[in-house]
């Protein structure tokens, strides 16, 4: 009998198989284990940079705090700690250590900006009124590893809304040049070419009487007259047009109404016959840019026919306000003016003002000629330079316009009785309290200047004060006139560029007397000759004035001067004992302008 037995296959696991086993649950078990240890290390990681970003933070809020006791506090530095003193924050150290593990550096550095307002790496205006914040915390995550993190902030001076002045000028590359000016430090900002345009010229620049508002502008060698508009932070060029010439004289002017802040440029048109004039205004009430100016409208001149060569305007600084008077002159040596009543220029003489204006070689190649506002009356003044005048000869007229309205009643024409020579460069000031106006001329005949003064009724004049000035030019502008006011004292200045002098040479009036004052020595000195002088008034601080010039060798300069109750006088170089610009893009026919801020 035949057994039958079932069979079994009966399997182990190999050493193979055990092998592989470990391995697989090796690598299973290294990436968890690995997970885990990188979760609980990401989680450390987290915790200490939320530390660290407390601890920047708190570095960002104690510097806001030392700022907030006084914005002069925020002194540049490139790395400094903090600490509490007499409880409350300062910079002390180079950095903290905290909780034994964190460095925390804090740096303090200037902040640039661009023409459009814009905070820039480099190539911009340094921003006086803020600075860039840095608070850097660093710690050690392992011994082999450095982590860090970074908070930035910009601080501002907000209890200071502005500096107290502004310069525009040109120089030999294609942008305009402006700085603004810091009373409290006597110094100007680095300069900055903005906006982008062409290269400027003959320079104008006025600020508005309610708002922190500039309007500038100049032309280029080709005639075009450009307007820009600055609005305390940022420019824009708002428009453009041809008014001829290659900027040898200044074919326009800007003014703003003092009540309203209408802003009102008046320029030539480049022709003669008919609407020689054109003009374009701005509401007080809207801000910059192009859209905001109304469209140009002509002025038909009643008196003048030829191409018109130069325009000045001058404001009623009265607080109600709005009139403002223009004169302007022709290719024909003529004169003429009118008022703006704040919508229309109307009340031209019904005479012709001046025929036959003096002029150095060719016609109207100097401004010799000047338009004012009695500060009190609202009586307009304008002076100007007959070719009668000679060395010996009286060459000054003037009329007024009376009643301080724009229908104001036009004297005739006048020969101030007491003055004596020629006037090729001139200039007058009114006195901001007072009806009171100071004259002041050099003639290319002899080289003499007289100084006179107006009392609000009559001028009296100082003939030949010197009698070695600098002989005027083409284009030149050699004597400019202020007036100082502290307390009860006031004095009117003249500044003016004596003959070889490469110093600043002035006189001060205590009404109709005038002395000569000790030279004030600049450094560095100026070349000889001086070619524009500009004295500029600060309104909010009368007892004291600006003088700006260009010399020959088309350097800029920014000089002060204060004056006490005593009085005396002192000069500081604004410009820092160095030139503003060493590349004027001409040195004469008003290659600059400084302006005052004037609102409150």
């Amino acid at each position: 009998m035949k057994s039958h037995f079932k069979k079994f296959d009966e399997k182990g696991f190999s050493v193979i198989e055990v092998i592989l086993a470990t391995a697989l649950f090796m690598i299973l078990a290294t990436g968890s284990i690995t997970v885990i240890l990188q979760g609980l290390g990401s989680n450390r990681l987290g915790e200490e940079q939320t530390v660290a970003n407390q601890y920047a933070a708190e570095g960002i809020e104690a510097v806001r705090s030392i700022k907030n006791q006084g914005f002069s506090n925020l002194v540049n530095s490139a790395g400094t700690g903090i600490a509490r003193v007499s409880n409350v924050w300062a910079f002390s150290g180079s950095n903290n250590i905290l909780s034994n593990k964190y460095t925390r550096a804090l740096t303090v550095s200037d902040v640039q900006r661009d023409c459009s307002g814009n905070i820039v790496a480099s190539g911009g205006t340094i921003d006086s009124l803020t600075k860039k914040i840095m608070s850097t915390v660093s710690w050690n995550f392992t011994p082999s590893r450095t982590n860090s993190v970074q908070l930035t902030s910009y601080l501002s001076d907000w209890r200071r809304l502005t500096n107290d002045g502004i310069i525009v000028y040109g120089n030999t590359t294609i942008t305009p040049q402006y700085r603004t000016y810091d009373n409290t430090t006597n110094t100007f900002s680095v300069e900055s070419p903005c906006p982008t345009g062409a290269s400027g010229l003959t320079f104008t620049i006025r600020t508005s009487p309610i708002k922190q508002e500039a309007i500038a502008a100049y032309i280029t060698s080709a005639g075009v007259l450009r307007i820009m508009c600055f609005n305390g932070n940022s420019w824009s060029e708002d428009w453009t047009v041809t008014v001829g010439g290659t900027s040898t004289t200044r074919r326009y002017d800007i003014a703003y109404e003092t009540n309203s802040g209408k802003a009102i440029v008046l320029y030539s048109t480049n022709v003669g016959a008919t609407n020689e004039l054109a003009y374009r205004t701005k509401l007080g009430s809207v801000g910059c840019g192009s859209a905001n100016w109304a469209a140009a409208t002509n002025y038909n001149t009643l008196r003048t026919s030829g191409v018109v060569q130069w325009v000045k305007m001058a404001w009623d600084r009265r607080p109600g306000s709005n009139l403002i008077t223009a004169i302007w002159a022709d290719a024909n040596s003529n004169l003429s003016a009118a008022v703006w009543s704040g919508s229309a220029w109307g009340n031209e003489p019904s005479t012709t003002t001046e025929t036959s204006l003096e002029i150095v070689a060719a016609a109207q190649d100097v401004d010799d000629f000047d338009v004012e506002y009695e500060s009190l009356s609202g009586d307009v003044m304008v002076v100007w330079a007959n070719s009668a005048g000679n060395d010996g000869i009286n060459g000054v007229r003037y009329r007024t316009c009376t009643g301080g309205t724009s229908t104001c009643t036009w004297t005739a024409v006048t020969t101030p009785p007491t003055f004596l020579d020629d006037a090729t460069n001139l200039d007058i000031s009114a006195n901001p309290n007072t009806d009171e106006i100071v004259f002041a001329s050099i003639g290319q005949a002899a080289s003499v200047l007289q100084i006179g003064y107006w009392n609000g009724s009559a001028w009296t004049d100082t003939a030949n004060v010197n009698t070695t000035s600098q002989t005027p030019v083409a284009g030149s502008h050699l004597v400019s006139t202020g007036w100082l006011i502290n307390g009860a004292t006031t004095r009117s200045i003249v500044v003016y560029n004596d003959s070889a002098a490469t110093n600043v040479r002035y006189y001060a009036g205590n009404a109709g007397a005038f002395t000569l004052q000790t030279s004030f020595t600049p450094a560095p000195a100026f070349a000889n000759p001086q070619k524009w002088y500009e004295l500029e008034m600060d309104p909010k601080n009368k007892d004291r004035l600006m003088l700006n010039l260009s010399d020959n060798n088309s350097n800029l300069f920014a000089k002060r001067l204060v004056m006490t109750a005593i009085p005396a006088f002192t000069w500081t170089n604004s410009d820092g004992g160095t030139a503003l610009q060493l590349t004027l893009g001409q040195a004469t026919s008003q290659p600059f302008k400084f302006a005052y801020w004037r609102n409150p």
